[in-house]
């Protein structure tokens, strides 16, 4: 079974949220993803934070917060949008 992560999960993941930490490690083999939008929404939120910084302090967090997000995303396979899904969208 493949388990997806949500944007919700991955942020409290990041955020060392331990109910979420025991649950991945409890799947052992089960294969864990996130898809391509759940990304770009990790990304976007953390340029978004970086762009609305006030302070070399707020900047230097912000970009800390994006190389981390970066380091988790990279561990995480991605299930990118294929044709199946484009159609699927179109009837949504």
């Amino acid at each position: 079974m493949m388990y997806l992560l949500d944007t919700d999960t991955l942020t409290h993941l990041h955020a060392g949220n331990t109910n979420v930490i025991n649950r991945l490690e409890s799947l052992q083999n089960e294969e864990v993803a996130i898809t391509i939008v759940t990304k770009i929404e990790i990304l976007r939120g953390r340029v978004d934070y970086l762009l609305k910084a006030f302070s070399g302090s707020d900047l230097l967090k912000a970009q800390e917060l994006f190389s981390r997000s970066e380091t988790l995303l990279n561990q995480l396979p991605v299930i990118s949008i294929n044709q199946s899904s484009a159609n699927q969208f179109d009837r949504l």
